[in-house]
């Protein structure tokens, strides 16, 4: 399914991202490195996994944190 994710903030040490999808309760990613530019302007995804509710954005590197964005 095809979803925009926008992401309001990030810190500039977060530039490398994963993306997860509870469909397998966050364990592979669907897609990898996705820059910080993108998610912050507005970036679609194509290949999230149908069904899925909820994506998880996961920064790489220095900084580990994630957000969960709820697909409505």
């Amino acid at each position: 399914m095809t979803v925009l994710l926008t992401l309001t903030t990030a810190g500039i040490n977060a530039d490398n991202f994963e993306l997860y999808s509870n469909k397998d309760n966050f364990d592979i990613p669907f897609e990898t490195g996705v820059s910080r530019t993108l998610l912050l302007s507005g970036y679609t995804s194509s290949v999230v996994p149908d069904y899925s509710t909820t994506v998880r954005v996961k920064a790489n590197g220095m900084c580990i944190n994630y957000v969960d964005i709820l697909l409505q």
